[in-house]
This record gives C-alpha cells, sequence and structure tokens, in this order.
C-alpha cells in the first residue's frame, strides 16, 4: 500500500500534488496507509474529500471537533477546511477528491455519514472507475448520486465536541490519555483551578450534557480503537473504566445501537 507523505521529497506524490496535475478530472483516488500512531499534520485541500477507511479507525480534528472514522462510516470535508488526520489503530483508508469545478455543490460543513451497503458500493464503483480507463461523464454520474448521499439526513455521530475553555481542555487533554481515570468532578476543579459549581455549568453550557454522560462518550469512542485489536471484550471494558462487561455493552449498544462484537464483526468482513 502507498503511504501517504506529507512532501514529496520521497517521490510518493502526494494528494495536492495529483490534484494540480489532473485539473480537468471530475475525482480522483488513492489509498492511504497509516500506521498506528501516524498524525497527518493540519492541513486542507483545494478539492472537496471523502474519506472511508478500508480498516482501523481515523481521528480526524477539525475546528471545534474531532470526527472519529470507524469502518461504519465515510467522512466529507469540504475543500478549504483545515483538518489533522491521526490513526489510532494501523489504518487503510480511500480518499477521493472531488473536482470542484464540475458543479456540484456542497455545504462548507464536515460530515461524519453512515456507510450503508449502497454507499459503501457507491464508493467502491467511483474508486474503480477513476482507477480504470472510464469516461469523465460516468464517473460525473456517479459523483451526482453520491452527493445526494452525503447531502442525505444520515449523519453518525462518532464525534467529540471539542472544549471551548481552558479549563474543559485540560480535562479532555488528560481524559482522552488516561479514559479509565475516575476523579470526581471536585477532585477536577482542585486540579484546574475551578470549583465543582462552575465545572457543572461550564459543561452544561458547552456540550448540553453533564460530566458523566461526557466522560463515558470519551470512554466509549475511545474504544473503538481497542475493538480494532486482538482484546477480549472484557479487557476492553477494564481499560476504558468500567466495572464489568455488561455496563460497557450495555452503554455501547444505547450510543451506537450495535454491541461491541458486532461492531468487531461487520469490521472483519469488509
Amino acid at each position: 500500500m502507498p503511504t501517504r507523505q506529507i512532501d514529496s521529497h520521497s517521490g510518493i506524490i502526494t494528494s495536492n500534488e495529483m490534484m494540480v496535475a489532473n485539473p480537468n478530472s471530475p475525482a480522483l483516488v488513492k489509498t492511504i496507509d497509516m500506521p498506528k500512531g501516524y498524525v497527518d499534520a493540519m492541513h486542507q485541500h483545494t478539492w472537496h474529500q471523502v474519506i472511508f477507511p478500508l480498516k482501523g479507525l481515523l481521528q480526524t480534528k477539525t475546528e471545534h471537533y474531532q470526527h472519529l472514522v470507524p469502518h461504519t462510516s465515510a467522512l466529507f470535508v469540504p475543500a478549504g477546511i483545515q483538518h489533522e488526520s491521526i490513526a489510532l489503530s494501523h489504518t487503510t483508508f480511500v480518499g477521493i477528491y472531488l473536482n470542484p469545478a464540475f458543479g456540484i455543490k456542497y455545504e462548507p460543513q464536515v460530515r461524519t455519514i453512515t456507510l450503508t451497503p449502497f454507499l459503501n458500493e457507491l464508493l467502491q464503483e467511483i474508486r474503480r472507475q477513476c482507477e480504470g480507463l472510464v469516461s469523465d461523464e460516468e464517473v460525473s454520474r456517479l459523483l451526482s448520486v453520491l452527493h445526494d448521499q452525503i447531502m442525505k439526513d444520515n449523519v453518525q455521530t462518532y464525534q467529540l465536541l471539542l472544549p471551548e475553555d481552558r479549563r474543559l481542555k485540560l480535562i479532555f487533554e488528560v481524559l482522552t490519555e488516561t479514559p479509565t481515570l475516575d476523579l470526581s468532578l471536585k477532585r477536577w476543579g482542585e486540579k484546574v483551578g475551578a470549583s465543582e459549581r462552575t465545572l457543572s455549568r461550564l459543561f452544561s453550557k458547552e456540550f448540553n450534557t453533564s460530566f458523566q454522560l461526557w466522560r463515558q462518550q470519551i470512554r466509549l469512542i475511545y474504544s473503538l480503537s481497542l475493538l480494532d485489536e486482538e482484546f477480549s471484550i472484557q479487557s476492553i471494558a477494564d481499560q476504558i473504566g468500567y466495572q464489568n462487561d455488561s455496563s460497557y455493552i450495555k452503554a455501547f449498544k444505547a450510543s451506537f445501537n450495535v454491541t461491541p462484537q458486532q461492531f468487531r464483526l461487520n469490521g472483519r468482513r469488509r
């Protein structure tokens, strides 16, 4: 698999260089392999981008959100939007780049989209056609269908809203590194220099939820990368701070509408 390079000194052409070299193409495609921990630093493209993982888990950060892109999702990033991607596990994904010059208008909003069987097959067919010798007209017809799929109300919520307040940012940074940490809001207040009441008010204001539910969401999202490894469900529950696997399974299903095991099996079938 080709590995994405931030610069072109290695001789491997970058995505942005592909766009410059092919200004009259309606779409381009690139398969990108990223080892666990790889960071594709903050950047932007002049074309729209659709990202969908073949395996692994990608985290893409924009100005206000962290978007998690597992094998059940695709991510649409409009042209000109700054974003940074991190491979939370060994990740292979396909990037489809859509030329704005071909007249299909998109809203300037990053969207995490449910990867339905139809959308998956559509993206795979666009990939095959871009890699083959087909006319631009054929590709453009598929891109019109893709536009309709992206703009449908099928957004998947594997995302975390990034805190604005500096004290909440400190808590966020620690919990994303150590999700098992089980401090009370009062103890967090002592660490970041705020009262329990102030922190509670900030969580309600910024996230419209309680600290406990926000922390649970961080833990569940962190577990997505562990499900891509060979850990047992019990081991994963332990690693993210649940006392038993049944509590973890119940919370996971309530958030993502599948059990952890179903999520894992869906990824292995792809």
